[in-house]
């Protein structure tokens, strides 16, 4: 339909982001390593946070081994106030 009305479509994405994966009774970490991506932070069974490639991300959605995939936003003030606390509780000693 844009062809014949002589327009152009584009969709902008992001080079890449912050997903969720989540393994059909796998780990998923090796299929996000073979999409170009890298595990930031692995959570419980077969559950991790992975910085990857859009494509990559849109190759695991059609994956039968992934049973779920979806992208994360982190609020980076609320971040960087949780690393505060917790810096703080971490060079204070008892007594």
């Amino acid at each position: 339909m844009a062809g014949v009305l002589g327009a152009t479509v584009k969709i902008a994405h992001p080079q890449q982001g912050m997903f969720l994966v989540i393994g059909n009774g796998v780990s998923p970490e090796t299929m996000v390593k073979d999409q170009g991506g890298k595990v930031v932070l692995p959570l419980s069974g077969f559950k991790l946070l992975a910085v990857l490639p859009f494509a990559g991300y849109l190759a695991l959605r059609s994956n039968r081994n992934i049973q779920a995939i979806g992208p994360v936003t982190v609020d980076t003030g609320r971040l960087s106030k949780l690393v505060e606390i917790l810096a703080k509780t971490s060079n204070t000693s008892p007594g």
